[in-house]
C-alpha cells in the first residue's frame, strides 16, 4: 500500500509540475477590457472590410445623380445613288452631339436613394462593431473565469494537500483508516486533471481572442482583471426604448423604408418623359455651278409614356408595397430586440439574486461547515469523509459563483449589442 501511495505522489508531483509550468509562461502583464475594446475597433478584420463596403456605397449618390454620357454621331445625309457630294443640294456631312436630361427632380431622388442606401450601409459598421465588441467581452470574461478557476482549484488543490497530511498523520497514529488518505490523494489528483483541462480552455481562447483583435498568434496575452459585480442601472422598459432610438439594426432598416420611400417618388415621376436634346453641323460641298452653304440642325426629342397601365401604373405599386414589406419587417425586428431584452434582463435579474445568495448565505455557510467539520475530525468527532466532503462542496460552491458572475457579465454585454449602447 505505501508503495501505492509513493506512485500516486510521484505521478501527481510530475502532472503539477507540468501544469505549474505550463502557467508559469503566461503573460504576468495585466489585460484590460477597455483596451482590447478599442484594440478590436481598430484593427478586427470584419469591422475593416464594413467600412470600407460602405466607403465604396459613398461612391454612389454622385454617381446615380449624374447624367447620362452624350452621344458623338458622325454620318452622312442625302447621299445620291451616284455618291457624288456635288449633285444633291442636301448632300451632306454631318456632325451631332446629343444629351439625354431627365425631367426636373428625377435625378434628386435618384441620389437620395444612393444616399439612403450609403447611409444604411454605415449602420452595418455599427452593427458588426457592436458584435465584435459583445465577441471580445465574452472572451474576455470567459478568460477571466478560467483564471478564477486556476486559482480557486490550486488553493483547494493546497488545502487537500494539508487534508491527506492530516489523514497520513492521523492513519500513523491508529486514529484513521488507508482509504481516508487514499481517498484524499484522488481527490488531488482529481484538481490536477482539471487544472490540466482549465489550462487548454485558456489557451483556446487566447487563440480566439487573438484571432478577433487580428495580432500575430505569439503575442503574448496577460491576465484579465478581475470581474467585478455591477447592477445593471436601467429597468426592462428603460432598456426598450433605448434600443428602439440606437439599435443600429432598427436605424439601418429604418433608412431602408426612407430609400424606398424616394423610389416610390421616383416612380411616380416616371409618368413625366425625358428629354433628348441634339445639335448637329452638316458641311456641304460646293456644287459644279454653285456653292452651298452649311447648315446646322436643332432637335428636342420626348419620350411619350403611353404604356403607363403596363409600366408606370406597376412601378408606383411595386414600389408600394416594398415601402409595406420594409415597415412590416421593421416592427418585427422591433418586437424581436424588444422580446430579447425582456429575456435577457430576466436573465440578468435572475443572476444578480443568485450571485447575492451564494455571496451571503451558501458560501459562508458552507465555510462554517467546513471549520466545523475540521475540529470534528481533529478530536475524532467526524469522519475524514464528511470533512473531505465538505470541502468539495465550497470549491464547487465557488466555482459556481464566479460561473454565474460570469455568466452575468455576458448577458449585460449581449444586452449592450441588442440595445447598441453601452450600460455602465
Amino acid at each position: 500500500m505505501d508503495k501505492i501511495l509513493k506512485s500516486l505522489r510521484m505521478v501527481l508531483f510530475f502532472c503539477l509540475f507540468f501544469v505549474l509550468s505550463s502557467l508559469s509562461h503566461a503573460d504576468g502583464s495585466q489585460l484590460k477590457l477597455s483596451l482590447l475594446i478599442e484594440e478590436a475597433l481598430q484593427n478586427n478584420l470584419e469591422i475593416l472590410a464594413s467600412k470600407k463596403r460602405w466607403e465604396g456605397y459613398k461612391e454612389k449618390p454622385a454617381q446615380a445623380s449624374a447624367l447620362e454620357d452624350p452621344m458623338l454621331g458622325l454620318g452622312i445625309v442625302n447621299l445620291p445613288s451616284t455618291f457624288s457630294f456635288k449633285d444633291e443640294d442636301m448632300t451632306m456631312k454631318e456632325i451631332s452631339i446629343s444629351q439625354k436630361i431627365p425631367f426636373p427632380g428625377k435625378r434628386p431622388l435618384l441620389k437620395g436613394m444612393a444616399e439612403k442606401e450609403a447611409e444604411a450601409v454605415s449602420f452595418e459598421i455599427s452593427e458588426t462593431s457592436n458584435r465584435i465588441v459583445r465577441d471580445v467581452k465574452t472572451i474576455y470574461f470567459d478568460l477571466a473565469h478560467i483564471h478564477q478557476s486556476i486559482e480557486v482549484t490550486l488553493r483547494n488543490k493546497e488545502i487537500l494537500d494539508g487534508f491527506a497530511k492530516i489523514a497520513e498523520t492521523q492513519y500513523g497514529l491508529g486514529m484513521g483508516m488507508k482509504q481516508d488518505v487514499i481517498k484524499a490523494h484522488i481527490e488531488v489528483s482529481k484538481m490536477v486533471e482539471e487544472l490540466i483541462m482549465l489550462d487548454q480552455r485558456k489557451k483556446a481562447l487566447e487563440a480566439k481572442l487573438i484571432s478577433v483583435l487580428n495580432r500575430f498568434s505569439e503575442t503574448p496575452l496577460g491576465r484579465p482583471e478581475a470581474t467585478v459585480f455591477k447592477r445593471l442601472p436601467f429597468t426592462a422598459a428603460e432598456l426598450g426604448k433605448l434600443a428602439q432610438e440606437l439599435n443600429p439594426t432598427l436605424k439601418r432598416m429604418k433608412t431602408m423604408i426612407e430609400g424606398k420611400g424616394k423610389a416610390h417618388s421616383l416612380a411616380k415621376r416616371e409618368y413625366y418623359p425625358d428629354f433628348n436634346v441634339r445639335l448637329a453641323y452638316g458641311q456641304r460641298d460646293n456644287g459644279w455651278v454653285m456653292s452651298r452653304r452649311d447648315v446646322f440642325t436643332g432637335m428636342v426629342e420626348i419620350n411619350i409614356p403611353i404604356f403607363f397601365k403596363q409600366r408606370q401604373d406597376r412601378r408606383v405599386v411595386e414600389a408600394k408595397l416594398e415601402i409595406q414589406a420594409g415597415e412590416t419587417q421593421y416592427k418585427a425586428m422591433t418586437n424581436e430586440i424588444l422580446f430579447m431584452i425582456a429575456e435577457l434582463s430576466s436573465m440578468i435579474q435572475r443572476t444578480e439574486k443568485q450571485l447575492q445568495l451564494y455571496k451571503t448565505g451558501i458560501i459562508p455557510l458552507a465555510d462554517l461547515q467546513i471549520n466545523s467539520a475540521l475540529s470534528g475530525y481533529r478530536v475524532g468527532k467526524v469522519d475524514f469523509m464528511t470533512l473531505l466532503d465538505s470541502r468539495l462542496t465550497l470549491y464547487r460552491y465557488e466555482l459556481e459563483y464566479h460561473q454565474a458572475l460570469t455568466d452575468y457579465h455576458k448577458s449585460v454585454a449581449s444586452l449592450e449589442a441588442v440595445v447598441g449602447r453601452r450600460l455602465d
